[in-house]
């Protein structure tokens, strides 16, 4: 499929997301296994997020909750902004997807969260490290919440 910078019909962030913006980039990942950006754009397409290439070998994707950059590193990464309260759907819409993931998200306080897909968790309970079910993903030990000092 080829994208356009002018983007693909889609929804947009919605208002209660939009007044949040301020707060700046709060979602950090990457997308092990998934071939490349273009491949992981297609996927968020499908699953029904507007899509638009940034340049030649990035993408922009948005839902209504979220808006992130998709950039072309082995691991495919991304950066961008979710909406705080909503973080869980944007959990849901990856695992929803079936990708394989690992997402770090600073909440309004600063606190920071670090989530992986529930293959990836499996993985890092095979290693030993602890690990707590959530919905569509896990919170895990050693990456999980930390508080920032000063």
């Amino acid at each position: 499929m080829d994208f356009t910078s002018d983007g693909t019909d889609g929804p947009r962030l919605d208002a209660a997301s939009v007044a949040q913006l301020g707060l700046g980039n709060n979602v950090w990942g990457s997308l092990p296994g998934t071939a490349s950006a273009q491949r992981a754009a297609e996927l968020f397409f499908r699953a029904g997020w507007r899509v638009r290439r940034s340049n030649r070998t990035e993408f922009q994707v948005e839902n209504e909750c979220a808006e992130l950059e998709l950039t072309p590193l082995e691991p495919v990464v991304f950066s961008g902004f979710v909406a705080p309260d909503r973080i869980t759907d944007l959990l849901a819409a990856l695992n929803g997807m079936g990708l394989s993931f690992s997402v770090e998200f600073e909440d309004r306080e600063g606190g920071e969260h670090v989530f992986g897909s529930p293959d990836r968790a499996t993985d890092r309970l095979n290693r030993g490290e602890p690990g707590s079910p959530l919905p569509g993903a896990r919170v895990t030990g050693g990456f999980g919440r930390s508080h920032r000092s000063g």
